[in-house]
């Protein structure tokens, strides 16, 4: 394809097993692996489904290939099925099914069955069949399940169909942690390096960007979305500065999707591959920067961009292979006038390594944090007024001898995180916001004539997506005008005799044999204990006079108050339309599990398909005894979930079904669902339905 720009909308629908090797509508030819025939196109995005067998290889979409140079751009608006995908041994075949019988015990399992034979969603129940015999230990004794947490890569590849995406090239990893849903790792040398854990499951804009060497990772969803940029702008995560392959393919791969047998697909809404001339300089989008070679002292001299550097302690000289201290304590600054998200620099040692320092949330020299490394220990500490205060170390070995290290400092203002050459030098990240609004960066030395600082960058903390890579927002809608509201307020009583303080409404119990009621202390309580759980799914609704939108929010606090005491949380949202077609959201908070989710149930048609639940993994996010806000925002087909205004889950109703008809929402509520067990008394305060009285305000999908 050579220098040929390639963007492909997915507009054009095409069945599964009929979409590599076709062009795009833009007349680009679709690379990859398609081997279980599990790709196809509909409502205007390209779809992956599960796989009988999962594995690298076997199902993907490439573009390319194209020679590697600076600025060259691949751009992909995804949402990956589950982030959390992994495969996974079932029990047995028999106990799958005859949970599947039961489903979600709102209704006899024999009605039900009915229901299922006359419904649509006998459609793909052979392949579910033969994915969940594919799990089973007995079958995974003769044909052992491959142990794959790393479940969807995108980025740049040696070839169109990459053997293991994770260990190639230039790309975006997500990985499975269980109770932290998925985790975002990136190529850097010959590692995947993790940037952050509790990534949920919305819609992501990934951007990475190739250099001369190694690429430049770049990534937006929704405000507040954890670790993510807000669209429009993006976030700057991490830099590559090693790899060196001539010419590379575009691709998106997935190696499984789904979890503990349950099915849910990936969508890829569009591509683009393109030079991007805000991206062509080798620093990309930095603010700050300079190649720190050539001649002379450095203090004075203009960095490429940023400004001139200050030495303030000691002497420090350019070199043609970088920059030296000539005195000892030397210390430079530069000031490029933006908070810095990502730092990035190289130090290049001799043959015995010296102890160097990267510099970030410089105010001046008596006031800064730097990251200090030897070659037997690092510490990372504050300067404040003058005196050092080390906030982490080690002395374990870090620089090595006649090496070229990358090293990098990523801050989002609240947390910052360090790596050295794709490795964490801590757990996790820390979290201290002294210093956060200073603009300084700069290199440190403690010895002369030691290490040598080059190719330092600073990038802020957000970008904006260049308008030519715009491949449009992640779907948001909110309701403008409150037309529902009840604070529980008034004497115990059963819901149904109940209510609303705002717009009149009377609760309505709508399914269940359980109850919920008004405390008499301003909220309402499942009348249920650890002792006695709920006995059902149960539902109170309210009449909803706006069947294009509901906004809707509760604060829910989980029983009991920590874990061992028995207590199961599993209260939530539905949104109603007839008997026959309702969504609930719900928490899954369960006493013996080291998290909590955030789950979504689809009873369409008059049937629930209880394995095409999605759900996202929130950690402690929802923990007992603490309350929370939960509020979703559906339109009939897409719905946003958030927990204390953090977006956690997107979904479209045709994600899940290609061929759902949008629901008409007519009633909306509270409920306490059945998940593997019921709730255990959860309490609910703070009730509010919001409409678009004037139309639905929405994104693109």
């Amino acid at each position: 394809m050579g220098d040929r720009a390639a963007t492909d909308s997915f507009t054009d629908c095409r069945p599964s097993g009929k979409v590599i090797g076709t062009l795009s509508p833009g007349g680009v030819r679709r690379l990859g692996a398609d081997v279980e025939k599990r790709i196809g196109i509909d409502n205007g995005a390209l779809r992956l489904q599960p796989l009988i067998t999962p594995g690298w290889g076997k199902q993907g979409i490439a573009y390319g290939p194209y020679p590697r140079r600076n600025g060259l751009t691949f751009v992909a608006f995804v949402l990956n099925g589950h982030n959390t995908s992994e495969s996974s041994l079932l029990e047995t075949l028999r106990q799958r099914l005859r949970r599947w019988w039961l489903g979600s015990e709102a209704e006899n399992p024999h009605k039900r069955l009915w229901r299922w034979l006359t419904s649509s969603h006998k459609r793909g129940m052979f392949r579910r069949l033969l994915t969940w015999i594919r799990s089973t230990p007995r079958f995974s004794k003769y044909v052992p399940l491959p142990r794959i947490e790393e479940n969807f890569a995108i980025g740049w590849f040696p070839s169109a169909i990459p053997g293991n995406p994770p260990m190639e090239g230039n790309a975006a990893i997500v990985r499975a942690t269980g109770a932290d849903n998925g985790e975002l790792l990136v190529r850097v040398g010959d590692r995947c390096a993790p940037l952050f854990q509790g990534l949920q499951n919305l819609q992501i804009y990934y951007a990475i960007v190739l250099r001369e060497r190694g690429a430049a990772y770049y990534a937006a969803s929704l405000p507040q979305a954890r670790g993510l940029g807000s669209y429009p702008e993006m976030r700057p995560l991490a830099i590559d500065p090693f790899d060196r392959t001539p010419n590379l393919y575009a691709a998106i791969y997935q190696s499984v999707l789904g979890q503990i047998g349950f099915r849910v697909d990936t969508r890829v809404y569009g591509v683009q591959v393109q030079s991007v001339p805000e991206f062509e300089q080798w620093y990309g989008s930095a603010r700050g920067a300079d190649r720190l070679v050539g001649e002379g002292e450095l203090d004075g001299s203009p960095a490429e961009i940023g400004g001139d550097w200050s030495v303030c302690t000691g002497a420090c000289q350019r070199t043609p292979t970088g920059t030296i201290a000539v005195a000892a304590d030397s210390l430079a600054l530069l000031d490029p006038q933006v908070p810095c998200g990502l730092l990035h620099t190289e130090i290049a040692t001799g043959a015995r390594p010296g102890t160097s320092a990267l510099v970030w949330r410089a105010r001046d020299r008596e006031n800064f944090w730097a990251l200090w490394l030897s070659g037997d220990r690092w510490e990372v500490g504050i300067r404040e007024g003058g005196l050092w205060h080390p906030v982490a170390r080690s002395d374990r070995p870090v620089l090595t001898s006649n090496t070229v290290h990358s090293v990098q400092i990523l801050d989002d203002g609240d947390r910052f995180q360090a790596l050295l050459d794709g490795q964490p030098l801590f757990d996790g990240d820390l979290g201290d916001r002294r210093g956060s609004d200073a603009t300084g960066i700069g290199i440190g030395f403690l010895d002369p004539h030691g290490n040598q600082f080059r190719a330092l960058e600073a990038h802020p903390r957000s970008v904006a997506i260049p308008a030519s890579q715009d491949l449009g927002a992640p779907w948001m809608a909110t309701g403008s005008e409150l037309i529902l509201a009840d604070e529980f307020e008034g004497e115990p009583l059963e819901l149904s005799q109940t209510q609303t303080a705002i717009g009149g409404q009377s609760w309505r119990l709508e399914m269940g044999r359980g109850a919920i009621e008004r405390t008499g202390n301003g909220s309402a309580r499942v009348r249920a204990t650890a002792q006695q759980p709920n006995c059902d799914r149960t539902a109170y609704t309210l009449p909803w006079a706006f069947p294009e939108l509901a906004d809707v929010q509760v604060e829910i606090t989980p029983p009991g108050s920590d874990r061992g005491q028995g207590e199961n949380g599993r209260a939530g949202l539905i949104f109603w339309q007839d008997a026959d077609n309702y969504i609930i959201v719900s928490t899954w908070l369960e006493d013996g599990y080291g998290g909590a989710s955030i789950s979504s149930f689809f009873h369409l048609d008059g049937f629930e398909e209880l394995y095409d639940a999605v759900w996202t993994n929130v950690g402690k996010r929802v923990y007992w005894g603490i309350p929370y806000t939960l509020r979703v925002v559906f339109d009939g087909n897409n719905y946003l979930t958030f927990v204390n205004e953090e977006p956690v889950l997107y979904r479209a109703l045709s994600d899940v079904y290609p061929r759902i008809s949008r629901l008409s929402i007519h009633r909306v509520g509270i409920v306490a669902n059945w998940e593997w067990g019921n709730d255990t008394g959860s309490y609910f305060k703070h009730f509010t339905a919001k409409a678009n009285t004037h139309g639905v305000n929405g994104g693109q999908r």
